[in-house]
């Protein structure tokens, strides 16, 4: 259960990132059901129940002494992998919000390995690190058809008046969790959800941006390129709520 991912070198197997606090593991079920389809996506036997799944995760998280932290889970050779995921969020970073550069690669909306989670992830870290060496902290992708899919590691938001729009699944992205929890949590609140074909002009004028994931909860988006968001209310106001709250929220 100790052993690290990197034994298995770099082929291509599922794998989720689940964050946990005091009260325990985040969208444990969310992220079992995600886990077992992407299994059967790809055609691979998967052996385990969510009793097994839950009862090894919540050992491994009580074995950390950690009252926060995110944890990367795999199924390899039949057996459950758990190693801790090094977080990036704080304080300081949330104050000042995410800054996106606009990827050079696109995402092909036709390739079924975008809408699963797995290992296949390195076209995610080159981007990023192009943009990291450009003074921003991650990136957004396009797709082939120029609209806007995904960050690296996060799906995104953003917001006009009372209408909250994310991209639709079909533009070519991983269905996450939080920001599938965050669809309908807007959608109780009176929001209209729009799940539409955004190009990068359309955002101009929005008033608010966020990214989302199963680590960063919700997170305030700066800027993306030399289009700023001057808001994040309606990101504060889900961060108020228990299943959204991090340790990095001022």
């Amino acid at each position: 259960m100790e052993e690290s991912f990197q034994s298995y070198g770099f082929g291509l197997f599922p794998f989720e990132t689940i964050y946990f606090d005091r009260e325990g593991a985040h969208f444990l079920e969310d992220h079992y059901l995600r886990f077992k389809r992407t299994f059967w996506i790809l055609g691979v036997k998967f052996h385990l129940d969510f009793e097994k799944f839950k009862e090894s995760i919540e050992k491994y998280i009580l074995s950390t002494e950690r009252d926060y932290g995110g944890v990367r889970v795999a199924y390899v050779h039949d057996r459950l992998v758990i190693e801790l995921k090094e977080i990036r969020y704080n304080k300081v970073l949330f104050q000042k919000g995410f800054e996106l550069a606009i990827a050079r690669t696109k995402k092909d909306s036709k390739n079924i390995l975008n809408y699963i989670k797995t290992s296949n992830i390195g076209i995610n870290l080159i981007e990023e690190k192009r943009a990291n060496k450009k003074g921003f902290d991650s990136c957004l992708f396009l797709n082939q058809d120029g609209f806007i899919c995904e960050a690296a590691f996060a799906n995104i938001f953003f917001r006009k008046d009372k209408v909250i729009y994310t991209p639709h699944i079909l533009c070519g992205l991983l269905p996450g969790i939080v920001r599938k929890h965050v669809i309908r949590v807007s959608e109780k609140l009176g929001y209209m959800v729009k799940k539409a074909y955004l190009e990068i002009g359309d955002i101009k004028d929005m008033d608010e941006c966020f990214i989302t994931s199963s680590i960063a909860g919700i997170f305030p988006v700066l800027r993306i390129e030399n289009i700023e968001f001057k808001q994040r209310g309606f990101a504060e106001y889900l961060l108020s709520m228990e299943k959204f709250d991090r340790p990095w929220v001022c």
